[in-house]
């Protein structure tokens, strides 16, 4: 029967996967031996702009470090494993902008939108530290502590902000997803119907900040502010179930939380998402979502590219997409502009250097941003991982 990987490629389970160079001898020891498998990597991003707003920054930098791993305790012969799930980061920037406020939180693009919002200068957060446990062989999964809820929402497998695309708009939601926190107390479950249909359900602390997990308590068992979502999909392959994947996804963020835009008032909608390998390389994908609320970016939003992997080496890829989207009528109304809709297109290439380095170019095409005095805006990045 087989073991499905629930969970995009992010999650630290795949993650670790992916780190398929030879390993020292003590942590091949404790793989085989104690089923405990861990990784370090340190990440850099560096956006330069052509034409920001008026006054605005064009440049911000930021660098991650991250230590994940994960240690199977029970289940080992059976096949139903449990166990902890862990991951800790040092978010930090460089410039005075990090590349999650370049955009649009702080003086830059003036893009409603958000580039790298992974790289921020947040500081120490916990991110995931959860039990993970399989059962019916693999067939169903249940997580619940610590969360990112992006390791199990809307995902594909150009989702990843560390390997894929850096724009939010071909990241999970689409732009059209209100998200919390990563590193917010939570429950998801996920389970194979037959041997293609699947669910996935899960409900997290809309309150919850990943620098102060320990508050999380009091916000998920006090405030009630939840994030709840339920996605419903076709997967080709359960091995790989982020690849060729057909979903639908619902949710809902309770307002009055740090996540809304303008007004307490909440939010929800439905996501969609299509990816296909055409070819053994060649994945094209179509995706997007509707939202209402006061919580999303964008009301509504449309992606469409591909990524083409093994480009002139085995561990290189190449992505490519074009994004619309309609901002969000309240922050239209709080930057008193009209109609506002935005033309986003992205190319990157991630080459892997050697066994421990990634480099990746990246060029972004920005159309009319919603709240810049710039009728379009050129913007080059730099992205560098170093694996250990």
């Amino acid at each position: 029967m087989a073991d499905t990987n629930f969970g995009g490629p992010d999650t630290v389970d795949n993650t670790l996967n992916d780190n398929n160079r030879v390993k020292q001898s003590w942590r091949e020891s404790l793989a085989s031996k104690q089923d405990l498998t861990f990784g370090l990597d340190y990440q850099v991003l560096g956006l330069s702009a052509s034409d920001p707003t008026a006054g605005g920054d064009d440049q911000a930098s930021a660098g991650v470090a991250r230590f994940y791993g994960a240690w199977n305790l029970i289940g080992l012969e059976s096949g139903n494993r449990g166990g902890i799930v862990w991951k800790v980061e040092h978010r930090h920037a460089f410039s005075d902008l990090s590349p999650k406020e370049f955009t649009f939180i702080g003086s830059g693009l003036g893009y409603a939108g958000m580039i790298g919002p992974a790289y921020s200068d947040q500081g120490a957060r916990l991110t995931n530290l959860y039990w993970k446990q399989k059962l019916n062989g693999g067939n169903t999964s249940f997580v619940a502590g610590y969360l990112d809820t992006t390791d199990y929402v809307d995902t594909y497998a150009l989702a990843s902000p560390w390997t894929g695309f850096s724009n939010l708009a071909f990241s999970t939601g689409s732009g059209a997803m209100g998200l919390p926190d990563d590193g917010i107390l939570g429950l998801a479950v996920a389970h194979m119907l037959t041997n293609n249909l699947y669910m996935v359900g899960g409900v997290a602390d809309g309150k919850g900040k990943s620098d102060d997990p320990l508050a999380g308590f009091d916000t998920l068992f006090n405030d009630h502010k939840l994030f709840s979502t339920f996605e419903f999909g076709w997967t080709a392959s359960q091995e790989q179930i982020y690849t060729d994947n057909l979903h639908l996804t619902a949710w809902h963020l309770d307002g009055g939380t740090q996540h809304n835009l303008t007004s307490s008032e909440g939010g929800q909608g439905i996501n969609f998402s299509a990816s296909y390998f055409a070819t053994p390389q060649l994945m094209p994908f179509i995706r997007g979502g509707f939202s209402e609320g006061d919580i999303a970016l964008y009301d509504q939003s449309i992606s469409a590219g591909f990524g083409y992997f093994g480009l002139a080496g085995e561990g290189n890829n190449l992505g490519f997409a074009v994004n619309w989207s309609n901002v969000n009528d309240n922050l239209e109304g709080a930057y008193l502009v009209g109609d506002s809709s935005q033309f986003t297109t992205e190319i990157y290439y991630n080459v892997q250097v050697n066994e421990f380095i990634q480099i990746t170019p990246d060029i972004e095409y920005i159309k009319d941003p919603a709240f810049s005095t710039e009728s379009s805006s050129w913007v080059f990045g730099i992205r560098a991982r170093v694996v250990i």
